[in-house]
Parts: C-alpha cells; structure tokens; sequence
C-alpha cells in the first residue's frame, strides 16, 4: 500500500501529514468492504465521518453529507472535518484544517488526537464557525471512538447539534452577568447612602439620582435579555438616535466606581472629546458596561482601569485599559458563544454580546490586544455621524 506523504508546510498545531489519493482510495475500498460498518454509520443519529489516522474522511452518513453542503460523496473524501464544514479558520495555516493556532482550542480537533493517543473514546464539546454569507456559529458535541479494519487504525466521529441546550446556557449566563452587573452598582451607591450621617443636602441629591439612573439601567439590562433573543434569530431592529459617547462613559463611570463585585479597583475617566454617534443608547451602554466590568474583574486589588475615547473625521473608538495579560489559551477563543473562562478571570460571558450586537447590528468593530509591554485593552469603534 502506497504510504502517506508529509504536507510541505509547517503546522502550528496537529501533524499537517495527510494521505496520498492512492492511500484514501484504498481505505475506501477496505471500509465499503465491510457493509455492517456502513449500515451502522448511515443508521446513527447526527453526524457521522470515518477519519484515518491523519483525520481525513473515509466514510460518512447523509447527515454529514448534507451538513457539508457537498453536491456529491467525491467532495468529502481526503477532507478533514473543518475543510468539509467550510471553517473559517482552515486557511489560517498551509497545512489546513488542525494546523493553526486556533486548532489547538478545538474540541474536535483534541478529541481526535486524544482519543488517538489514549486509544479510548473522548467527548468534547466544539464550536465551528462557518464561513458563507454570515458566519455561522455550530455548537456541537464531538465523539470519537476508535476502531481498526483489517489491520488499519480509524476513528468513528459523531457530531451532535448541541445549539439549543448551549443558546439556553449562554442566555442564563448574560441574564445574571449584565442584572448583577447594574444591581451591583445600585447596592453600593445604597450603602454609602446608608453610611452617611445626614440624609440631606447635595451630596445626597446626587446620590439620588444615580440611584434613579441605575434603576433605569436595571430595567434596561432585562429588558436586554429579549433584544439578545431576537439578535440570535436576527430579528433585532436597533432603536437609534444621537447619542453622546462623554456621557455614556460617565453613567459608566458612576456605575462601577462603587460596584460592590470590584472593590478596591480604580476606574479613571480620562479627558477626550465628547462625540456624537447615531446608534442605540441601551445597546452601546451593555457593550461598555461589559468591557468595563471585564477588565475591574481582571485586576487585582489596588489596580487601575482606565476608559476612554478618541475620534478622527470619522470614527469614534471606546477603549477600555487594564494591565493584566490575557492567556494565549483564552484570546482564541473570547468571542465564542458558549465559552466562558473561571468566574475569577471575569472574562467570557460578555465578549460574544459585544461582537454580536457591536458589528451585526451596530456596524462598528470589537476588538482587543493583550501583551506583556500593553497589558489588555478593548476596543470599540463606531461610525460617527
């Protein structure tokens, strides 16, 4: 039998080997051989590929077929499963699907290999973001099992559409997230309220009308929770008007000074021009309360996060500055809509309603940069006008 060829390029990930179409042909034969294998592929639920051992498709069920989007059978075989689902990232790295930095966080991808090395099966939950029209975000759960044919080493893998269960999942995690996030800022502006001695005077009118300001978040925030609903089955209308950037960071400003999930942080305002941007004020304000809240969360105690904003003839950028560093591990994966990093590291729950509402719907652009010499920042920018 004709042996497998190295790929020419590097990989940053899994081994970029795949198999010569001599090999692949071969394979196909030795599996079509054996009819049980076939009928017990095409009879399970989901979907079914057969990989060799340089994860490339041998075999599959109609589920897969049609996931795919193949016109024909001859359009997977030799594939890998990224390469077959259209991901975005399998021309990230020369050597294809599991090659690539964001490879490495692939529940798919690590099933495989761990499965391969541990000669048992694994159960990971993945995530594939198609390319097309709209990107389009596949929660699934991988299995894969092992098996020999005649001597040769495969793997079974069965994917199964986990989206509902992983959409309810994140639903719940904003819902408490951006709630505990404005209830967290109305109980502290409460306590010092109720530490001062005189209940009178102008301290405690502002105190006041912060409270009435948050309250009004608050209801902002759950009323939130059905704009993100219909944002997911892209029926969200943006409700836009002229807002003024200067005063959503005060109200920001206001909220987490005192936040009770944050104390011993210091959050600074700084100077910047105060521009106007024709968008939808609720929306823009979740997208800032998150940022800022991630990076207070992030810092230790005694640390300094700093918001701002700039402009030039035609975009305003929000950035939101922290000093920590963001593992390598977590940056893959951020915007991700069923990630989410331990609670201490505050990172996870908000990023994927920024991106969602920020670029879908609000027509500008989330990003970050995290290093050594920087630290963290998160930036959004929006059209002016």
């Amino acid at each position: 039998m004709a042996q497998a060829h190295s790929a020419p390029s590097l990989t940053r990930f899994a081994p970029a080997e795949a198999a010569s179409r001599e090999v692949l042909a071969e394979q196909r034969r030795v599996v079509l051989q054996e009819e049980l294998v076939d009928i017990l592929i095409q009879a399970m639920p989901g979907c079914v590929l057969l990989v060799n051992e340089q994860r490339q498709i041998v075999a599959f069920n109609r589920n897969a077929l049609r996931l795919s989007g193949a016109a024909d059978k001859g359009e997977l075989v030799g594939k890998r499963l990224g390469e077959a689902l259209n991901c975005i990232h399998t021309d990230d790295s020369p050597g294809g699907c599991g090659t690539s930095d964001y490879c490495s966080v692939c529940g798919a991808v690590l099933a495989l290999l761990n499965s391969r090395e541990s000669g048992g099966q694994v159960v990971r939950e993945c995530l594939v973001t198609v390319k097309g029209s709209e990107e389009l975000a596949l929660d699934m759960q991988a299995t894969v099992t092992p098996i020999q044919l005649h001597g040769q080493k495969f793997s079974i893998v069965v994917l199964q559409d986990i989206s509902s269960e992983k959409r309810r999942e994140v639903m719940e995690r904003l819902f408490f997230h951006d709630v505990i996030n404005t209830a967290g800022g109305i109980h502290g502006l409460a306590s010092l309220l109720a530490e001062r001695e005189e209940g009178t005077g102008r301290g405690h009118s502002d105190y006041v009308d912060w409270l009435v300001s948050l309250s009004g978040n608050l209801l902002e925030e759950i009323q939130g929770q059905r704009k993100l609903m219909a944002a997911e089955q892209g029926e969200f209308v943006p409700e836009y008007s002229a807002v003024s950037v200067r005063a959503l960071l005060l109200e920001t400003s206001r909220l987490f000074n005192h936040h009770e999930r944050t104390p011993g942080r210091e959050l600074v305002l700084k100077d910047g021009p105060d521009c106007t941007v024709v968008t939808d004020a609720s929306v823009l304000r979740r997208i800032i309360g998150n940022m800022t809240l991630n990076a207070l969360e992030a810092s230790p105690v005694g640390g300094v996060v700093t918001l701002s904003v700039a402009s030039d003839e035609s975009w305003a950028t929000i950035e939101v500055h922290n000093s920590g560093v963001i593992p390598m591990e977590v940056q893959l994966q951020l915007f991700k809509r069923s990630f989410s990093t331990k609670a201490s590291l505050g990172r996870g729950v908000g990023t994927y309603s920024m991106k969602l509402f920020g670029e879908r719907y609000l027509k500008g652009k989330v990003s970050f940069r995290s290093n050594q010499d920087e630290g963290t920042v998160f930036s959004f920018s929006l059209p002016l006008g």
